[in-house]
């Protein structure tokens, strides 16, 4: 998708698209007043600044009302893109808000492209890069957490965060830049062990933003939880009380569920999507031998696999069969937890010890009684995340292209700190601090290129 910034007036639909009460068609750009002009029944001026007015919207030419709303101005560069904007207010008739953006499209506007206004907002310096990107994360939020985490971004904490460390490098550049221009001299204006301690403490500070990537991107994509299990060990019995509804069949009878079942709910705070399996078991019933292949396929994909085994008594064929499964994917390094189920009908004393060779943590319960599911969720928290949490309020990374370039930034500084203690050229030392300030500096678009925009705002929704 290519962008090409001419100054043109720009209108879409800012709500979602449907029925609805009330709809927002927003119009951005130099004509913005012009055009409201010559459709509202009010003359709007530069008076009319974060004032609502209310009204008819008419048709160009045969003055036909569209329909009465409620019209709101705000004169650039104090509104959202930093341009003259117009948010029309009308009733969510899909056939009225199709009319109200023609008429504005024949006085001159055109169709805004996906994240226009926000790209707009971004050259205009009303955002920088990394709380563009956060207006995404608080449309797409699934969780409170996740909308905090986005919103915390919007407001600015991951820019406060990168600008002082971007300085802290830059402190150190021109200390060795100094040194360079007095080169000849011999006479250096910086010890050794200054240049490392302070280089450390960036290092530490973008290992520590690093570390939140994990759980900023749990929060963000979600985790995937994998119950797998032979026929009747308690598959959807689990499955329903982590929901605490009864979506899955369940049956004394083997076999009863042949395909996944996916749904979505949330657990401490994340966005979940739990997927139900067909039992694992060599069966002569085609249709639940595909579906045990297709159980089998989710387990790479997924963030957490609960391997779910009876506690009451011992491992049969089938539990063997599974155990051989997730033996043969451990080199793939998914998170296992072993579940023991039915607990309410007694226990095994040997089979802790048959499960050992899987070589994971588990945690007993009943999914019939409810019996230790918070302990099971806790223990899920924790084998995704470690033991170590983060600050509620803290500054998490949550984007992959932020990962990329703080990696990029780390190990620039790791160079440096190793070429110093080496007695490196400072030309080089030069070199690998200025790649690490662009690196930080890419995040919040003070270093940017227009494919890397393109591909930012191309993954917006129209009207935003």
């Amino acid at each position: 998708m290519k962008y090409i910034d001419t100054g043109d007036t720009i209108v879409a639909l800012s709500t979602p698209p449907g029925r609805g009460a009330i709809a927002v068609v927003r119009v951005s750009g130099g004509e913005t007043l012009s055009i409201i002009n010559q459709l509202f029944s009010h003359t709007l001026g530069p008076d009319h600044h974060r004032r609502v007015q209310p009204g008819s919207i008419y048709g160009r030419t045969d003055r036909r009302v569209i329909d009465e709303c409620v019209v709101a101005y705000y004169r650039g560069p104090h509104s959202y893109t930093g341009e003259d904007v117009v948010e029309i207010s009308c009733h969510g008739n899909p056939l009225i808000i199709d009319q109200i953006i023609q008429e504005v499209m024949s006085c001159g506007a055109r169709v805004a492209q996906p994240g226009e206004f926000t790209r707009r907002a971004f050259l205009n310096h009303k955002l920088d890069l990394s709380q563009a990107e956060a207006v995404a994360g608080v449309i797409e939020a699934r969780t409170r957490q996740g909308l905090s985490c986005s919103l915390r971004q919007l407001e600015g904490g991951l820019s406060e965060r990168l600008a002082g460390l971007q300085q802290q490098i830059l402190h150190i550049l021109s200390l060795v830049e100094v040194s360079l221009d007095f080169n000849e001299d011999d006479i250096r204006v910086y010890e050794k062990s200054e240049l490392i301690q302070l280089a450390g403490r960036s290092y530490a500070e973008l290992e520590q933003l690093l570390y939140s990537y994990d759980y900023g991107r749990l929060l963000r994509e979600g985790i995937k939880l994998l119950l797998l299990g032979k026929p009747n060990v308690g598959k959807s019995s689990l499955l329903n009380t982590l929901l605490q509804t009864e979506r899955a069949i369940v049956s004394e009878v083997p076999g009863t569920t042949r395909d996944y079942i996916e749904e979505d709910t949330q657990l401490e705070g994340f966005p979940v999507r739990i997927v139900d399996t067909a039992g694992i078991r060599e069966t002569l019933d085609r249709i639940e031998e595909v579906g045990v292949k297709r159980a089998l396929q989710h387990i790479k994909s997924s963030d957490l696999v609960l391997a779910i085994f009876e506690v009451h008594r011992p491992l049969d064929a089938d539990d063997l069969r599974l155990i051989q499964h997730l033996k043969r994917d451990a080199h793939n390094k998914v998170p296992l937890l072993l579940v023991l189920n039915k607990m309410d009908l007694g226990s095994h004393r040997n089979l802790p010890l048959q499960l050992q060779e899987l070589e994971a943590e588990s945690v007993t319960v009943s999914a019939k009684t409810g019996q230790n599911i918070e302990e099971l969720r806790e223990k899920i928290k924790k084998r995704l995340l470690g033991e170590q949490g983060l600050e509620e309020e803290g500054v998490i990374i949550t984007s992959a292209r932020h990962k990329e370039a703080l990696g990029g930034a780390r190990d620039s500084l790791q160079k440096f700190i190793h070429g110093i203690q080496n007695n490196i050229d400072e030309v080089i030392l030069a070199s690998e601090l200025r790649h690490a300030v662009d690196e930080v500096g890419e995040i919040v678009g003070t270093v940017s290129n227009e494919d890397l925009l393109n591909h930012i705002f191309a993954h917006f929704c129209i009207g935003k």
